[in-house]
């Protein structure tokens, strides 16, 4: 009767600390790798319209021998989904493989089992109101590349804008 007893504090308790700790500093670093993610974007775009202004003599030239304006536009817009793929796939690998790699150590340390596969908790733990159990990176990592997309189109506008006759003359 005692260990049931000792078993149910023991769990209220745990479960205290999850409510009041765990789940605020999780969901303190969801809204910190959203803001990282728009911080990258920029970095994206930023990087992307600098080398629009170093590569405008290609542009020209590639719309001298038949590219259109649409096709330019494409290019550009490929250009930064690309970019955004490599980077998710790069830093979703790099992020599991830091948890993979550091398994034992939690585990040993920490008493938490953790692995290369495990997946971040649902999306409903941060946000209440959207009532999906499915895990909050299958909403992160579609969310990146859409941003990797969206971001493309300030560059790629620019691009599409240049002006062929000003450009080849340089």
């Amino acid at each position: 009767v005692m260990t049931k007893i000792y078993s149910k504090c023991i769990n209220a308790e745990i479960n205290k600390l999850f409510a009041y700790i765990v789940t605020p500093i999780q969901t303190v670093l969801l809204v910190l790798t959203f803001m990282i993610c728009v911080v990258s974007g920029i970095s994206i775009l930023v990087s992307i319209y600098n080398s629009m202004s170093d590569r405008r003599n290609e542009i020209a030239v590639m719309r001298a021998l038949g590219a259109n304006r649409k096709q330019i536009f494409t290019i550009i817009l490929v250009e930064s989904s690309m970019l955004g793929l490599f980077g998710l796939l790069l830093g979703w690998l790099a992020g599991h493989g830091i948890i993979g790699a550091s398994a034992s150590y939690v585990d040993s340390y920490a008493g938490v089992s953790v692995g290369f596969f495990d997946l971040a908790s649902p999306i409903n733990e941060y946000i209440p109101q959207i009532p999906l159990a499915i895990s909050a990176e299958f909403f992160l990592l579609p969310g990146i590349l859409i941003m990797a997309i969206l971001v493309g189109v300030i560059p790629a506008f620019s691009a599409y804008r240049t002006d062929v006759s000003q450009n080849l003359g340089k």
